[in-house]
């Protein structure tokens, strides 16, 4: 028998734990058009509960809970979760690919953080996000537009996984998922563009708590 394959991901998630103050270095909090969307969803929630994926920093965290909304934080990366909670915050450690979400929720919130994952793995997380939230809930993602997948050593030393999308394929597995989609806006980068995606969850998709 050969060698397992390596899922891309859990190479980028150990660039990540190797390099989290290195990132953090390299980021910022949201401004512009990210800024925006971030309001946008909590002029959509009010005051309700909403599960971030892939905290890192916090900062989106920070600025939807500066709204009055009620923010779990999540982060597949150990050194994220030790760092939000260094900083006062609860956190918990969360693998987007399998873990339970638990819920219900107003809102999921994924930052540059559903970009890491197949295409396969992309759709069945928006699946179980669906039935992590109630009828008329919000999902906010942003992710890189584009075509294939590519291995980058942008902000840290070691590799991260990249799986790009198109507008209509973000759509259309969306659509499956029982997701409306509301918008999705093209948003130039500093190096490429993005895909700053707003959906509406369908009614009748939710099941069982836990994702």
């Amino acid at each position: 028998m050969g060698d397992a394959v390596t899922d891309p991901v859990d190479v980028t998630l150990a660039a990540y734990e190797a390099g989290v103050e290195q990132y953090v270095q390299a980021s910022a909090p949201p401004k512009g058009s990210l800024l925006s969307y971030l309001d946008r969803m909590a002029d959509l929630v009010g005051d309700g509960h909403v599960l971030e994926i892939g905290s890192g920093p916090g900062w989106d965290a920070d600025h939807l809970e500066s709204r009055g909304l009620r923010v779990t934080r999540t982060d597949a990366t150990p050194a994220f979760v030790q760092r939000l909670r260094a900083s006062g915050h609860d956190a918990r450690r969360l693998d987007a690919r399998s873990d339970p979400l638990g819920g219900p929720y107003q809102g999921v919130l994924a930052d540059a953080v559903l970009l890491h994952l197949s295409r396969p793995q992309f759709e069945d997380f928006v699946q179980r996000a669906r039935r992590a939230v109630v009828d008329g809930g919000v999902l906010v993602i942003t992710l890189k537009e584009g075509d294939g997948a590519a291995w980058t050593r942008d902000r840290l030393a070691a590799p991260r996984y990249f799986t790009y999308w198109r507008e209509a394929a973000v759509r259309e597995t969306l659509d499956r998922a029982g997701w409306l989609v509301a918008s999705v806006d093209h948003v130039p980068g500093s190096k490429e563009p993005w895909l700053y995606v707003l959906a509406r969850a369908a009614p009748g998709h939710r099941t069982a708590p836990g994702g």
